[in-house]
């Protein structure tokens, strides 16, 4: 079920309704129901792949706190790996290979299977085995209730999109006694709103825009057609449409959770801001580069080895975080390259200095030189081909002539930073809570006014769930 359509404005306020009616002893059940319909309104037979992700791990985890035996613990930590890895390489990374090695060897090593992708694979794996190695390293309490296991892999708000969380931080959530209240509820509204508001009216516009330069799945698009500043423009809208369309899909989701009484993680905080590729990763997708940091890079070895290592282990981490993006060799160099980056602010110091410590000229100028690496690194993300990137990039850099396009992203852009310097002063939602009692509700007239007039928009899937 798309966030961004009539289905779910219809069945989110029914959930909230129904579930704040039920005794406690009945909302897990009735919300695992209505995530898995959720769910299944994408797809009922891959959310099957829920159920095998909620045995495994719950199964992985009982095995792990019961043994006293390292062997018997290790094999079942083992186990959860490889089956939860086994999956996601089987539905999202086999046709991949199999195209790859077929150019290198000249023949198909197996036949192509063309398998659907289901929707947040990649993210509710994460989520289930970074559960199973909590349980391993002593850091949370394997759950004796499947039901619990159940709701942590499938709780529909962050299902297909994320944030991903933490057993630690959802699981004692969903025993707690959630009632109505009015100003989180409505909170919780505003921030969906303010997610929808950024989908529909910028994320949206701004794909088009890109598809026009670009090229589509349908309507491939030949670079050479376009100028350099129509490509820059283009890829300025990209950073515009990536950001809002994630954020937004944060935001709801997260609006969501805080209507039922959730925390969930924060997920994007102003990362067009940072002034160094380290804090970028520290503000965008926040829940992703906790993972990598916690379940990949600090196991490889982090920066306690020798300087030479600490690189490897960052790009390697990197490298990773970029095939876990999709089965394509754009977004593995689209990882090496911010890998090269933290290795390079690592190697020459850049990222030690402390954002308080600088003065505003050269926070913009690190602003724009980081802005600037992370829109180079976009160009491979969105490109179908890592051929069409570095001609995209050649272009831009050597100002070629061509077609011509609207300096529309220059405005959006300038806009989006503005906001995002105004929410790192006053989030957005607490804003305009403090407002006074006729303003407010003027607000959320407005809201109203603005949900049915989204209603009858034919608004894409979000970004993210190609992913």
């Amino acid at each position: 079920m798309l966030f961004n359509s009539n289905h779910f404005l219809l069945f989110f306020p029914l959930v909230t309704l129904v579930y704040f009616l039920l005794p406690l002893r009945s909302r897990r059940v009735f919300l695992l129901a209505a995530s898995f319909y959720f769910y299944g309104v994408f797809s009922i037979s891959l959310s099957l792949l829920l159920v095998w992700s909620t045995l495994l791990d719950y199964s992985a985890a009982r095995i792990i706190q019961e043994s006293n035996r390292p062997g018997v613990r290790k094999a079942a930590l083992i186990a959860s790996v490889v089956g939860n890895m086994g999956i996601l390489a089987t539905f999202k990374y086999l046709d991949f290979f199999q195209h790859s090695l077929t150019a290198i060897l000249g023949f198909h090593p197996w036949p192509e299977l063309n398998l659907i992708l289901p929707m947040g694979i990649s993210f509710y794996t994460f989520q289930t085995m970074a559960y199973t190695i909590d349980v391993y390293r002593g850091q949370l309490e394997a759950r004796k209730s499947i039901l619990d296991v159940a709701l942590y892999v499938s709780f529909f708000p962050q299902l297909v999109a994320g944030p991903i969380m933490r057993g630690s931080t959802l699981l004692p959530q969903f025993a707690e006694d959630h009632q109505p209240n009015a100003e989180r509820m409505l909170s919780g509204v505003i921030l969906m709103t303010w997610g929808l508001l950024k989908k529909v009216f910028i994320a949206d516009p701004m794909g088009t825009f890109v598809g026009d330069v670009y090229g589509t799945a349908a309507v491939p698009v030949s670079p050479e057609q376009f100028s350099g500043l129509a490509l820059l423009l283009a890829t300025y809208a990209f950073a515009i449409q990536i950001y809002c369309d994630f954020s937004a899909y944060s935001n709801i989701a997260i609006g969501a959770g805080r209507v039922l009484g959730f925390r969930l993680m924060k997920n994007f905080d102003s990362p067009y801001l940072s002034t160094t590729i380290r804090e970028f990763w520290r503000t965008w997708h926040i829940s992703l580069s906790t993972w990598l940091r916690d379940y990949l890079y600090i196991p490889l070895g982090g920066s306690r080895g020798s300087k030479a290592r600490t690189y490897v282990n960052l790009s390697l981490t990197m490298l990773l975080g970029g095939l876990w993006h999709g089965a394509n060799w754009t977004f593995v160099v689209w990882g090496g390259l911010h890998g090269l980056y933290l290795a390079g602010e690592r190697f020459f110091g850049i990222d030690k200095r402390d954002r308080a410590d600088m003065g505003p000229l050269e926070k913009l100028l690190r602003g724009l030189i980081t802005f600037h690496l992370v829109c180079l690194a976009w160009v491979f993300f969105r490109c179908a081909a890592v051929g069409d990137a570095f001609e995209i990039v050649a272009r831009i850099c050597t100002l070629a002539d061509g077609q011509s396009v609207s300096y529309t992203p220059i405005g959006i852009l300038a806009l989006l930073i503005t906001v995002q310097i105004a929410k790192r002063r006053m989030p957005f939602s607490k804003s305009i809570l403090q407002f006074p009692n006729v303003a407010r509700w003027g607000v959320y007239a407005c809201i109203v006014v603005l949900a049915i007039a989204m209603a009858g928009r034919q608004s894409p899937e979000f970004i993210y769930f190609q992913f």
